[in-house]
């Protein structure tokens, strides 16, 4: 009887030892991402097509005004696959590339704007569905002209200098932290969580973005003048990170051992104490 419980103890030992040391693992497919603008705060119009989305503010000053202050999001094309182990992370990888057309604009503009990224997920060739991401972004709209303005610019410099050349360059910041960033399949969990703008080759959530115009150069013979655009991309890639963050529980047959393993050993120690006061 004393052998067979020390077998179940052992039982019980090797059983919560496998447990703790079994590792999920997981290749993710994350896919036809789409960007979606709403939200646009006090003001914005928002266009959202695909692959690229947009939203516009502001009455325009430049080229007769058709030229407006818009965020335009174009969703990244190839999928990112990554192979995951409990507590691995993959990433940054891009989910699209964000752009601000910084133009001069009259009138109310935007402050804050919220961009839902959408992506099918699928973890070992099964198909989870589309899963969502959000992303709250923050705008600093700097004037250009106006009583008391005397060129200083609100992030560094005066208007044209070498980083204002055409005005005031404006702040795009990106919270970093999204709503419904986690995702299950089985009895695995997952996240996705934005890493940022990627600005050059540095991650981070704000931006300085420089402001376009249409000036006169002269052009041709006999100081004959033309309009010139003088436009700035203002872009960086948006990032993420994909985490499997938990484990798989135990096996039904696992636990079952484990409790029958924990009663036998409760036993032992019980029938020990018995010999014990006999004696």
């Amino acid at each position: 009887m004393q052998f067979k419980l020390k077998t179940l103890a052992a039982g019980v030992a090797l059983a919560a030892v496998s447990f703790a040391s079994a590792a999920s693992a997981g290749t993710v497919t994350i896919s036809n991402i789409k960007g979606v603008w709403s939200l646009a705060s006090p003001t914005g119009t928002v266009s959202n097509g695909s692959p690229t989305a947009t939203v516009s503010w502001g009455q325009g000053t430049e080229d007769g005004g058709y030229r407006k202050s818009s965020y335009a999001f174009t969703s990244a094309s190839a999928p990112f696959v990554a192979n995951l182990s409990d507590g691995d992370e993959a990433g940054p990888f891009k989910l699209g590339t964000f752009q601000h057309n910084n133009w001069p604009v009259t009138g109310t503009t935007l402050q804050t704007v919220r961009l839902t990224v959408s992506a099918t997920v699928v973890i070992d060739g099964n198909n989870i569905g589309l899963q969502n991401f959000v992303y709250d972004f923050t705008h600093v709209e700097t004037p250009n002209a106006g009583s008391g303005w005397q060129g200083t610019c609100q992030f560094g410099g005066k208007s044209g200098d070498a980083a204002n050349p055409y005005g005031c360059s404006d702040k795009v910041m990106v919270n970093s932290i999204s709503y419904n960033n986690s995702f299950t399949y089985g009895k695995d969990t997952y996240t996705l969580d934005i890493a940022g703008f990627l600005v050059g080759n540095t991650l981070t959530n704000s931006f300085i973005t420089k402001e376009s115009a249409v000036i006169e150069e002269k052009c041709g013979k006999k100081g004959k003048t033309c309009k010139v655009v003088k436009e700035f991309e203002n872009k960086a890639d948006i990032m993420a990170r994909v985490s499997m963050v938990t484990s798989a529980v135990p096996e039904p047959s696992t636990w079952a051992m484990m409790i029958v393993g924990f009663g036998a050993v409760g036993a032992m120690v019980r029938n020990r104490r018995r010999i014990a006061l006999a004696a």
